[in-house]
């Protein structure tokens, strides 16, 4: 390396050992499909050939990784709601079971039963296949989606290959067609490549999906009424209140009836004292109840929006999908993905230092940079040094 040590360095080699460092680092851990790779490196290799007035090398990198990284998260938030809901139900199992075990140990009087713990064994019973109804509507909601996601890329690659015919024809050979005859034949391929059935079906996925989409929306309604009967009356809220206005008009056309089982516990309480023992239990379900409806609703939104990222990148989606099927494999590409971000964002930042002039000064600052100490890279910071060196060593040979 002392070659470089009083060599002036230019703008484009700074850029190089930067753009090399991370796609040595980006190859080694597999982050990036081969073909995005590949077009990577022969972006870097353009680099020696550009002066100037196009995007840098370096930002069209952040911005393929940033897209990455939000596949990345659309994986592992998909995969973390739908196990999470499968958790809170175990959770509602247990806790139902235990109650039904004590109050079986009681040997309850047929008023005591009559006036509350029949109803509310029954209210907790249903409340738990009205979730189990939500996991098997949500799980449906993601099927859809991914159809949706299909039938998007199918409807892009037939209109852009449509209008890249349209453009072709337009140009050197359309120039050379003669004639009436030869012009109508000209519109009429332009007319025959017709991606009208793309795009319908593109349209009736996009209608399944919102269909779909009302039906979740009409389950967490349902759920929610449920939790209602589960509060204080004085609590309560309208069930319009904090709805969006399709699911308003949704409720506003649907009435729920379920048994107001908070002033039933609170009744039967005054009644039968012996029922002060399952007190606590009771009060522990109803606010599961409450959070298992918070969970929920939170659970959804999040779906809808990690299932938005996928439709807009669905090739990379299910390529990814059919490739890395390992959970912690991808939650792992995520966090260097994460760290690899940031440190390629300051990295760009000492592009435009002039007081770095020399390959070993800035050599030297590039590895300071690596290195440095609580930062949002600090847990890739050995694999990045690696990754510099080997960068560092393939340049030589080109410099």
């Amino acid at each position: 390396m002392r070659l470089f040590s009083k060599k002036g360095i230019d703008a484009q080699s700074r850029e190089a050992l930067v753009s090399l460092t991370a796609l040595t680092f980006i190859e080694d851990n597999a982050l990036l499909p081969r073909d995005q790779l590949a077009e990577a490196r022969n972006s870097l290799q353009a680099l020696f050939l550009r002066t100037s007035g196009e995007e840098t090398m370096l930002r069209k990198l952040i911005e393929i990784l940033k897209i990455t990284r939000a596949l990345h998260q659309s994986f592992a938030n998909i995969g973390n709601i739908l196990s999470g809901v499968s958790k809170g139900l175990h959770t509602l199992h247990a806790k139902i079971a235990v109650l039904r075990e004590q109050t079986g140990r009681m040997v309850l009087s047929a008023e005591e039963n009559a006036d509350f713990v029949g109803p509310f064994l029954s209210f907790s019973q249903r409340f738990v296949h009205k979730v189990e109804g939500f996991q098997r509507l949500i799980n449906d909601y993601l099927e859809i989606k991914e159809a949706e996601g299909r039938q998007a890329s199918h409807y892009r690659i037939a209109r852009d290959a449509r209008v890249q015919l349209k453009q072709r024809l337009a140009g050197s050979l359309g120039s050379e067609i003669r004639g009436e005859v030869e012009n109508k034949i000209r519109q009429e391929v332009i007319a025959s490549f017709d991606y009208s059935e793309a795009e319908t079906n593109y349209k009736y996925a996009q209608r399944d999906s919102l269909n779909m989409e009302m039906e979740v929306r009409e389950a967490l309604a349902e759920i929610r009424a449920m939790c209602q009967m589960a509060m204080n009356p004085a609590m309560r809220a309208n069930l319009a209140d904090d709805i969006d206005d399709d699911a308003e008009d949704m409720l506003a056309a649907k009435r729920y009836e379920f048994d107001d089982i908070f002033t039933l516990f609170a009744s039967a309480l005054r009644k039968h004292p012996r029922l002060l023992h399952i007190k606590d239990a009771v009060l522990e379900l109803f606010r599961l109840y409450q959070a298992s409806f918070g969970m929920l609703s939170l659970d959804f939104t999040q779906l809808a929006k990690a299932t938005e990222t996928m439709i807009e990148n669905a090739e990379a989606y299910f390529d990814a999908k059919e490739e890395d099927t390992d959970i912690r494999s991808k939650r792992d590409k995520l966090r260097k993905i994460e760290g690899l971000i940031p440190f390629l964002e300051q990295a760009a930042a000492l592009l435009g230092d002039a007081a770095l002039d020399t390959h070993a000064k800035f050599s030297k600052r590039l590895s300071e940079l690596v290195s440095v100490r609580r930062s949002a890279w600090e847990h890739i910071f050995e694999e990045l040094l690696r990754a510099k060196v080997q960068a560092e060593a393939e340049l030589s040979t080109r410099l």
